[in-house]
């Protein structure tokens, strides 16, 4: 069989998850909240600095367009930093398993 590809979605955070030890070919980051906050930190710019630290040198990341402002704005500079494209996209279709 040939292969395709594979998702690999981080754990608690981004910056020191072991996924980062892949080769991507693409990124995404989901909206964030403030969500184990004792560990990536208690405001949402901290906690976005950490799922941040996904992103690589020329591997284009992708993330929603709902994402708190603060998040957006770290989300922004890191990618500037590491030298990579940051693109917000609008959610293509909200998923309930209510029926």
């Amino acid at each position: 069989a040939e292969y395709m590809g594979a998702v690999l979605e981080v754990g608690l955070g981004g910056r020191l998850d072991a996924t980062n030890a892949s080769i991507a070919n693409v990124s995404a980051i989901t909206h964030i909240s403030k969500d184990h906050t004792e560990i990536l930190g208690d405001t949402i710019g901290k906690i976005a600095f950490e799922k941040a630290g996904i992103m690589k040198p020329n591997v284009p990341v992708f993330t929603a367009s709902n994402q708190y402002d603060e998040a957006l704005k770290v989300f922004y500079q890191r990618a500037l930093d590491v030298g990579t494209t940051l693109e917000v996209v609008s959610p293509i279709k909200t998923y309930n398993n209510k029926s």
